[in-house]
């Protein structure tokens, strides 16, 4: 029955991470959405009928807070049945001027953060015999993005870290999806920083304009993220889900097979246009 179901969500504050956190509360499930803006153990309270089971913090670039964190959620829920990893950041931003630091907060964050919450569940679910691992990647770590090179490589990461794992742990009856949306409209667009390490006068500037106006263009005809939340919710359900899924706009998510026709060269050449790279 979904009531005895206990999810963690990572990054559900906003984005993805709330649109499923509010889904699968609405839908029976107990729902722990985890983020860095959610109250501390001591300030927390239920949430109301429609939101998450309980709201909590955690900050997945660290291994005490995400230790924590698991710890609490399996003394009060005893168990921890799914797990999807939406925290996520990104900053955009040429990567000869990245600083390092904004470089590597995404890794941390991104990639870093979704194999330390994985490494805090996974005892309980070998232990269990079963349990599904959801890690949300992005279609960036399918193939480059311009001037989104440390996202990009943080979401590689997570493909390959995935793959591997799901090697690993499946004789344990443990799953592990990856889900790699395309543009997704949520607040991330308004939001998006522009990396502090960009000069005055960079000779990037044509391109990285162009690329980030092209970007929140597609980010605002993209998919919503209660449209991801649904497919979510559908392979949270299902008994035997696929490993990895693409969603968003069509002219996006057939870019995945294309590429495995075209010459790099090629196919580059027109990903860079698309952004309008010259």
């Amino acid at each position: 029955m979904t009531e005895s179901r206990v999810v963690l969500v990572t990054g559900a504050s906003s984005g993805i991470g709330k649109a499923c956190s509010l889904r699968l509360a609405a839908h029976g499930f107990r729902v722990f959405g985890a983020s860095r803006s959610a109250p501390r153990f001591q300030d927390m309270k239920q949430g109301s009928a429609g939101g998450p089971s309980v709201q909590l913090f955690m900050d997945v670039r660290d291994d005490r807070s995400v230790n924590e964190s698991v710890s609490w959620v399996l003394k009060e829920a005893g168990r921890i049945d799914v797990l999807i990893n939406c925290a996520g950041v990104t900053v955009g931003g040429s990567a000869e001027e990245m600083l390092v630091d904004e470089i590597r907060d995404q890794i941390e964050t991104n990639l870093l953060g979704t194999m330390r919450t994985c490494r805090a569940v996974l005892p309980g679910m070998r232990a269990r015999k079963s349990g599904l691992l959801i890690n949300i990647g992005s279609l960036a770590g399918l193939m480059g993005v311009p001037f989104q090179s440390a996202y990009s490589a943080s979401k590689f990461g997570v493909e390959g870290y995935s793959e591997s794992l799901q090697m690993e742990v499946s004789g344990f009856g443990v799953r592990v999806v990856v889900i790699d949306p395309g543009d997704v409209h949520t607040e991330i667009t308004a939001h998006r920083k522009e990396t502090k390490g960009t000069l005055k006068g960079t000779p990037y500037r044509l391109n990285l304009d162009a690329a980030m106006r092209s970007q929140a263009s597609s980010e605002l005809h993209g998919w919503e993220a209660d449209r991801i939340a649904g497919l979510v919710e559908k392979i949270v359900r299902s008994r035997r889900p696929r490993f990895r899924y693409t969603t968003g706009p069509f002219i996006e998510r057939v870019a995945v097979p294309v590429r495995r026709i075209l010459p790099d060269r090629l196919f580059l050449g027109i990903l860079a246009r698309f952004y309008g790279v010259r």
